[in-house]
């Protein structure tokens, strides 16, 4: 299938590295132009097609000036990926310090909060309705740990079940926008931030992984670009997990 993105402004969260960079790169191949934003905005591409700009998703002001940055720049947003986010520390749930939580929460949800009122209102053209667009698609990079548990991960499980009980709610919310919402929920994808997690990496396979490897960032964003593709115009407010086969059981 081939899928095009042309005259598409497609806008992603968490952009320099991962998950996120994969994505920047399969949609701008599909022909997409890009808003992209990170916390390191070095490490974002360049181009006459990017819009690039450094953002702490943490803080509305500057969230909400990104998007407008890609309204002033592209005229309108047609497809927004959720992807900015943490991982938590490893441990037991009464050891997690509030410090701790509080960033989990801050970054993974309130973050997303964010992100998702300045998109649905460029979108909808709340604030201007020359931004309007026909059809908005809506992607949040949840977890496995969005719809399973995650013994000491129990913190960063939360998030993502909220990250999960949003995605599920604005599907019908916005269904009169002709905004489809819906989430990808990796497992364990070989990315920075799976290193980030330290020690042993073969302690995080799962017995109950069947392709017995960790998935890849290029697998995610190939699955986040056929969730945008126009041809599946009939998808809305799933959850589209990628985990070789763990939830299967």
């Amino acid at each position: 299938m081939q899928i095009d993105m042309r005259g598409k402004t497609v806008l992603i969260t968490g952009a320099a590295g991962g998950i996120g960079a994969a994505a920047a790169a399969v949609f701008r191949a599909a022909g997409a132009q890009l808003v992209l934003t990170d916390l390191h905005v070095e490490s974002l591409p360049q181009g006459t097609d990017i819009c690039a700009r450094a953002c702490d998703v943490t803080q509305k002001p500057e969230v909400e000036a990104v998007v407008q940055a890609g309204l002033d720049t592209f005229g309108k947003i047609d497809i927004a990926i959720n992807n900015a986010g943490i991982s938590g520390p490893w441990g037991r749930f009464t050891d997690l310090k509030a410090a701790a939580w509080d960033q989990l929460l801050a970054v993974n949800l309130t973050g997303l909060v964010h992100a998702l009122q300045a998109e649905i209102a460029a979108m909808t053209g709340a604030r201007d309705p020359g931004t309007r667009v026909t059809e908005g698609r809506i992607l949040n990079v949840a977890s496995l740990a969005g719809v399973s548990g995650a013994p000491g991960l129990a913190g960063y499980a939360a998030t993502k079940h909220g990250v999960v009980g949003l995605t599920k709610s604005l599907a019908h919310e916005l269904g009169r926008d002709n905004i489809r919402v819906n989430a990808l929920c990796p497992s364990f994808i070989d990315t920075p931030m799976l290193d980030a997690m330290g020690g042993d990496k073969d302690r995080l396979h799962s017995p109950l992984n069947a392709t017995r490897r960790f998935g890849t960032a290029q697998e995610m964003a190939d699955a986040l670009l056929w969730m945008a593709a126009p041809q599946n115009s009939f998808m809305n407010g799933q959850t589209v997990t990628l985990d070789g086969g763990i939830s299967a059981l």
